[in-house]
């Protein structure tokens, strides 16, 4: 009997660690919840707790859009030899990130679920176009009160890009568009009230949003039986022309 509980608590164990699964929120929600978003750089990785499976991770700021600055980062895993499967990551010295963060038990923790980007040396478009977004989102709260933002995807699309690739001489005065939209029982936009316009083929992104798109709810929410809701739709330039990914995108 005991060797048989000893394996089901080996089966139970891989079942929980092969279980792991994100639920991100859009960028817009998860920069309003967040106590911390910032840039860093992993400075070292360090002390091993191989009871708790977690390490830490030195960093340096080199950008603050929210929250105050701190020295380590609790990280889930062993380094090196973290199982993604479990939640885990692994992080290396060097290594820069985009991270949105709230805090736990007071201090912050990574793991793989935590919203995060990993950036490269060419993505000074991309910081630029999420740090006017995080400023626009910081000064206009009272726009987003009593409302959720929700995320959207091309139904229609039948080639390696949604319908937004194809507008052309886009040349938009602000690199992000938002949008209180009203959707009905199929999940398509039947009403939209733009908050603020890219201020370039702005009709044209609104008829695709109408015609195209259809939208993800959140399934756990206050707001996941109401109808309204709020998109925020980002343009990254230095995407354009990349097969499978996106210029304009609700997505980060």
């Amino acid at each position: 009997m005991k060797t048989l509980f000893s394996v089901l608590f080996i089966v139970i164990s891989f079942i929980e660690i092969s279980a792991c699964k994100c639920i991100r929120s859009p960028l817009a929600e998860e920069y309003l919840e967040a106590d911390m978003a910032g840039i860093v750089k992993i400075i070292k990785v360090y002390d091993e707790n191989y009871e708790q499976r977690t390490y830490k991770a030195d960093i340096e700021f080199e950008t603050i859009y929210k929250g105050e600055k701190f020295k380590t980062l609790v990280v889930s895993g062993l380094i090196g030899k973290s199982y993604p499967g479990a939640c885990e990551i692994n992080i290396e010295p060097d290594e820069k990130f985009l991270l949105l963060l709230k805090k736990y038990n007071g201090s912050y923790m990574l793991n793989s679920c935590s919203p995060r980007h990993r950036l490269s040396e060419n993505e000074k478009g991309t910081l630029k176009t999420l740090s006017e977004t995080f400023a626009y989102l910081d000064n206009n709260k009272y726009k987003f009160t009593g409302l959720e933002f929700i995320t959207c995807f091309d139904d229609l699309q039948n080639s390696d890009k949604p319908k937004f690739s194809d507008i052309e001489n886009f040349l938009p005065k602000q690199p992000f568009a938002m949008y209180k939209v009203k959707i009905n029982d199929s999940f398509k936009i039947e009403e939209i009230l733009p908050i603020t316009e890219f201020g370039s083929n702005d009709k044209l992104i609104e008829a695709i949003l109408k015609q195209n798109m259809e939208v993800d709810t959140p399934l756990f929410s206050e707001s996941s039986s109401r109808k309204e809701f709020l998109i925020l739709l980002l343009y990254f330039k230095e995407n354009v022309n990349l097969q499978y990914t996106e210029a304009i995108t609700g997505e980060w």
